[in-house]
């Protein structure tokens, strides 16, 4: 994810320096030049070369390569704010908050226990998203969810799904797990980076050849888990890197397509209208809802189910570099990107809770449940909305997924109680 209220800047890309030589230097006859010795044999040059792998290896071992080569890999600009697309539609299009939304006064409560860490994490279904075994309704691991529509819910979404060490990303990974465990886990909420790397879509991290995955194995996995849990709805947000070639969404629909009951299960949504309840998609299977940005090109994209995520959705600073930048929250909670201002408000609030390199060591911070319930509630009360989607690195450090489904609850009770 991976990763909007004023323009974003664009950086310039730095050029070298010129490099220039005065041709004075003073040239030594043959006569003159003393002849030189050959210092190395084959003795010194392997004891040479030896020494060299020596060094890398300790280098890899002791600094922080990580770091270093992230800080040099490409970023990408920010789409321009306000979002000027034929979509956006226009200030008579303008609705008012709507029942249950607004972050006026919202506490995040903490949940009544951590999750607790151990290495089932991911392997199996944790309680708090185990739906009753009586056949009941139940939605995202609770029949209180079923009530609230999908812009009422909170997920937790896993930033840059794609990239764990788990998964071969040994460079700049997110998580430590794949994202398949993270819906195991509970998460309902996965943000994937799509690359055209010569022609061929993949998964990646911002650059081709630096780890990837392949679409027609994750949407695979990702179908298999809709069809073993037939009660639980996913969001898919995907993020255009174009490192070697731009991105056809159309081709990213493709290989839905190829996987049988995938695209069967997309949610079209219709721009303008109010979103369907979470017992709604259950119901009639349409439990795949779908988003993209960062650019691309698309098709009637509509028609798809494939929507342009800011259209619907604000987001908070995505730049920010420790766990201090976090916590202030008129700097972390400000909205960065969004809908443009003549167009429909926004229907959702992302909550970015994650620090640029990658730390899992922050994120055991950042996603506990003192930590993200504060951030949550200030966000929401900044902003006026309450958030509804957690954008977290390292899902399985902290409680993010347990804290969200308890949210959840609290959300369902408040407006049941205020509708009764």
């Amino acid at each position: 994810m991976s990763s909007s209220a004023s323009p974003m800047q664009h950086r310039g890309q730095p050029q070298s320096a010129p490099i220039s030589t005065d041709g004075s230097s003073e040239s030594v006859t043959e006569e003159k030049r003393p002849k030189k010795k050959n210092c190395c044999d084959w003795k010194v040059a392997t004891l040479f070369l030896f020494s060299v792998a020596l060094s890398l290896i300790l280098t890899g071992v002791f600094l922080p390569a990580e770091g270093i080569i992230i800080a040099y890999l490409p970023k990408f600009d920010a789409p321009a704010n306000p979002y000027t697309g034929p979509e956006a539609g226009s200030d008579a299009d303008k609705k008012s908050s709507l029942p249950g939304t607004t972050g006026n006064d919202v506490a995040v409560g903490l949940p009544p226990s951590p999750a607790g860490e151990d290495s089932s994490i991911g392997k199996e279904v944790p309680n708090f998203m185990q739906c009753p075994t009586d056949a009941s309704l139940c939605c995202n691991g609770s029949p209180l969810n079923c009530g609230l529509r999908v812009d009422q819910m909170m997920f937790g979404l896993v930033h840059n799904a794609n990239a764990s060490e788990e998964g071969n990303f040994y460079v700049g990974y997110n998580h430590f797990y794949g994202l398949e465990r993270a819906l195991v886990a509970g998460y309902r909420a996965l943000n994937l980076d799509v690359c055209n790397c010569n022609g061929v879509l993949q998964f990646c991290h911002n650059v081709c050849d630096l780890g990837e995955r392949y679409p027609n194995e994750v949407f695979t996995n990702i179908n298999k888990f809709l069809d073993e849990y037939p009660s639980e709805v996913i969001v898919l947000i995907f993020q255009a890197s174009t490192d070697k070639g731009g991105i056809l969404w159309n081709d990213l629909h493709a290989e839905m397509s190829a996987v049988g009951g995938f695209v069967d299960k997309i949610y079209v949504h219709k721009y303008g209208e109010e979103w369907p309840s979470m017992e709604t998609l259950v119901r009639q299977d349409k439990r795949i809802v779908v988003f993209y940005f960062n650019g691309g090109t698309c098709d009637d994209c509509a028609s798809l189910g494939i929507n342009y995520l800011y259209n619907y959705a604000e987001e908070t600073e995505f730049e920010s570099s420790s766990l201090a930048d976090l916590e202030n929250f008129e700097y972390s909670c400000a909205v960065t990107r969004g809908p443009q201002e003549n167009a429909l408000e926004a229907d959702f609030l992302i909550v970015n809770n994650f620090i640029t390199p990658p730390s899992s060591d922050a994120s055991r911070t950042a996603n506990s449940k003192d930590f993200l319930s504060k951030r949550l509630t200030n966000c929401a009360n900044l902003r006026g909305k309450r958030p509804n989607f957690v954008y977290v690195d390292f899902w399985s450090e902290g409680v993010t997924a347990q804290l969200v489904q308890y949210a959840n609850t609290e959300a369902a009770n408040k407006i049941s109680s205020a509708t009764t």
